[in-house]
Parts: structure tokens; sequence; C-alpha cells
């Protein structure tokens, strides 16, 4: 992935990344829609990889579509003991 200061920017570019901080940002081409700015400066770079990464999403579905479950009295009693 190339990566470019925001120093290195012109002000009208930097003032657009700063938009995205607060909204996403559609940039436009001849009228149409070229590409979306969204900020993500809250963000470390291994949340940013993991919310692109296709293979992240499947292993999250995957996971959500498993029926395993443990009860919540079953995780108290492993974390806490039984209480006696």
């Amino acid at each position: 992935m190339r990566e470019v200061a925001l120093e290195q920017l012109p002000p009208q570019v930097r003032e657009l990344f700063d938009a995205a901080q607060r909204e996403r940002v559609l940039v436009l081409c001849d009228g149409e829609p070229f590409a979306v700015v969204y900020g993500i400066r809250f963000k470390d770079q291994e949340d940013f990889q993991l919310a692109t990464d296709p293979e992240f999403w499947r292993m999250i579905e995957e996971r959500r579509r498993e029926q395993a479950t443990i009860p919540l009295e079953q995780v108290k009693a492993e974390l806490f003991g039984s209480g006696e």
C-alpha cells in the first residue's frame, strides 16, 4: 500500500481529509462516483487491515453461523467458581 504524509499535500486536499474524519466524502470524476474517502484517525493500522480483509470477514461470518454457545451461567462458574 502506498503511503503519503498529510503534510506533503496541498491545503485543499488536506481539508478534504480533515472533512473525511467527520463523514465520508464521495469524489466524482466527470460527474460520476470515483472514490470514497473516509477517515481512520482513531484506528490503528491493524484495525484498518482487518476491516478491509475479505478472509477476516469470511472467518467472522463462519463463526456467527456456528450454533455452539456457552450459557452465561457456565462462563460465570468457570471464571468465578461455583460460588460454594
